[in-house]
């Protein structure tokens, strides 16, 4: 379900964090919110409080093959920090677990009874891309638009005219752009070798699977992309009939 009210920030100048407010509630009644902030222009995680390393967020443990990070000057992985509290709070939880999640943002609210898995991967989605891991950052611009249960069909669309915008912004600074999708193609590679990597650190902890499964189902588009970007597509080329009839 859908509401068109404003979320909890009524202010629409864009000189306040940009909030997301997730709240589970159980199937026992109980309640665990979450707030997000985000900076505003740079889309950049603002923690509430300073995010406290462990033994597992270290970029050492279970480093993404892909990282460009050297752990001699970044001691932790900005992924694990930001997920850490997400991981611990939600250690005990299983993936199949129902509840319901209310999502407010700035323009309107979102209520959708769904899984423990669904609902933790809408938050991972934006906490990894907006935390500042190299990889994760060129996913960034889409987290202002952010759709916190999509199906494969409207992350498919997100995505796609994500990439294309940039790509106009690039090529309108002079640079070169793409308008092929092999970058974005490339882009989902990288994204899926740290998907797979921070399910291995989480993993490695020995929780329940609640955490691990939401990276897995983050991980499903990053492998469909690169295997079938074109057929994914083609579903989408029916709604723009009018732009071919003359």
């Amino acid at each position: 379900m859908v509401s068109s009210e404003r979320g909890p920030t009524g202010d629409r100048s864009g000189a306040s964090p940009l909030l997301f407010q997730y709240r589970f509630t159980f199937q026992d009644g109980s309640t665990k919110s979450i707030p997000i902030q985000l900076d505003p222009t740079s889309l950049r995680y603002l923690p509430q409080r300073e995010l406290e390393p462990d033994s597992w967020t270290r970029l050492a443990f279970h480093q993404c093959r892909n990282c460009p990070l050297d752990p001699v000057k970044v001691a932790h992985c900005p992924i694990a920090l930001s997920i850490r509290d997400i991981v611990s709070d939600f250690r005990d939880r299983v993936s199949h677990e129902k509840a319901e999640v209310l999502v407010e943002t700035r323009e309107r609210r979102y209520v959708e009874k769904t899984t423990m898995q669904r609902g933790l991967s809408s938050i991972m989605g934006i906490l990894m891309v907006t935390c500042g891991c190299p990889i994760m950052n060129r996913l960034r611009p889409m987290v202002r638009f952010h759709l916190p249960f999509p199906s494969l069909l409207e992350t498919t669309f997100r995505t796609t005219s994500t990439y294309l915008l940039g790509q106009f912004f690039l090529a309108k600074r002079g640079r070169e752009a793409d308008f092929t999708f092999q970058g974005l193609v490339e882009i989902y590679r990288n994204v899926k070798l740290v998907n797979k990597a921070m399910a291995e650190r989480i993993r490695a902890l020995s929780l329940k699977d609640a955490s691990v499964n939401a990276l897995v189902l983050l991980d499903l588009f990053a492998l469909d992309v690169p295997l079938s970007i074109e057929d994914q597509i083609a579903d989408l080329e029916p709604f723009f009939h009018t732009y071919f009839e003359e």
